[in-house]
C-alpha cells in the first residue's frame, strides 16, 4: 500500500468535508462532531491478509457520532485532520464498540477465512469502506435528495485502487450495485447467479472484475444485507464462489 496516496486522499476528503459544511444544501444534512470514515477495521492486519475482503454500503451512518460517538472529540472537534490519529481510531474501530449493524455481514465472513476484528480462527482481515461517500450523513444516502446527493464527490474508485480487494461483499439495489462495478472496472463478468427456492428475486450474484475482482452481491431485503434468504442459502452461495477466487 501507498501510504503517500493513502494520506492524499485522507487530506483530499477532509478538505471536501470542510467544503460540505459551507454549502447550505449540504451542511443541513452533515452530522455536528462528525468526520469523514474512509474505512472501518484494521488497515495494517488487511494487508497483510493472504485474502482481501472489503464490505461495501452507500454512506456512513449518523448512528457512528452523538451519544454513540466511536471515534476521539479531538478529532470531530477540529477543522483539520491529524493523520496518525485519524488512522488509529479507524483502525480500531471493530475493537471496542462497533455499530450493530455489521453483525449481519460479520457473520458470512468466516467463509472466506475472515473477520472484522481479531480472531483466533481466521487469518484475514476485513475492512468495511462506502460506495457513494465515506462521509456520514442524517439522513442516510437514499434518503438524501438528488441535489444534495450530487454535492458530495465519491471516493470509492481511490480507495479501492490504495486497497486492492480481492473480493467485494455488499448487498445492493440492481441500480446502485451497476454503479458500483463502473467504478470498480471496465471488464465485468458475471460468474455466478442463483435464487433461493421459493423466494422470488431472493438472490446471490457474483461477478468477476478485470478478469481479478470478484464482486458478490446479495439481495438487499428492507435494508437486510442478504436479508429474506436463509442464512443456509447464503452461506452455500458464498462457498461455491470462494471456490472461484
Amino acid at each position: 500500500m501507498n501510504e503517500n496516496e493513502l494520506n492524499d486522499l485522507i487530506l483530499d476528503t477532509w478538505s471536501d468535508f470542510e467544503e460540505l459544511k459551507v454549502n447550505p444544501e449540504s451542511a443541513e444534512v452533515l452530522i455536528p462532531n462528525s468526520m469523514p470514515l474512509l474505512w472501518f477495521g484494521d488497515l495494517p492486519a488487511y494487508e497483510k491478509s493472504d485474502l482481501k475482503i472489503l464490505t461495501v454500503s452507500k454512506n456512513a451512518s449518523y448512528a457512528e457520532f452523538g451519544e454513540n460517538q466511536r471515534f476521539e472529540k479531538s478529532l470531530t472537534e477540529l477543522s483539520s485532520v491529524n493523520l496518525e490519529t485519524y488512522k488509529s481510531n479507524l483502525n480500531q474501530y471493530f475493537e471496542y464498540n462497533p455499530s450493530p449493524w455489521f453483525n449481519q455481514l460479520a457473520k458470512f465472513l468466516p467463509i472466506f477465512d475472515a473477520a472484522y476484528k481479531q480472531s483466533e480462527n481466521q487469518i484475514n482481515r476485513a475492512l468495511h469502506i462506502d460506495l457513494f461517500t465515506p462521509i456520514p450523513t442524517e439522513p442516510v444516502w437514499p434518503n438524501l435528495t438528488k441535489s444534495q446527493q450530487a454535492q458530495f464527490v465519491m471516493k470509492f474508485p481511490q480507495i479501492m485502487q490504495i486497497l486492492k480487494p480481492d473480493i467485494l461483499l455488499t448487498s445492493l439495489s440492481v441500480s446502485n450495485l451497476k454503479i458500483l462495478l463502473k467504478n470498480a472496472g471496465t471488464e465485468i463478468e458475471e460468474i455466478f447467479d442463483k435464487e433461493e427456492t421459493g423466494k422470488a428475486a431472493k438472490y446471490v450474484r457474483a461477478y468477476r472484475v478485470d478478469k481479478k475482482l470478484i464482486v458478490i452481491n446479495g439481495r438487499n431485503f428492507q435494508g437486510t444485507y442478504f436479508g429474506g434468504m436463509t442464512d443456509q442459502f447464503v452461506r452455500k452461495c458464498l462457498t461455491e464462489i470462494k471456490g472461484m477466487v
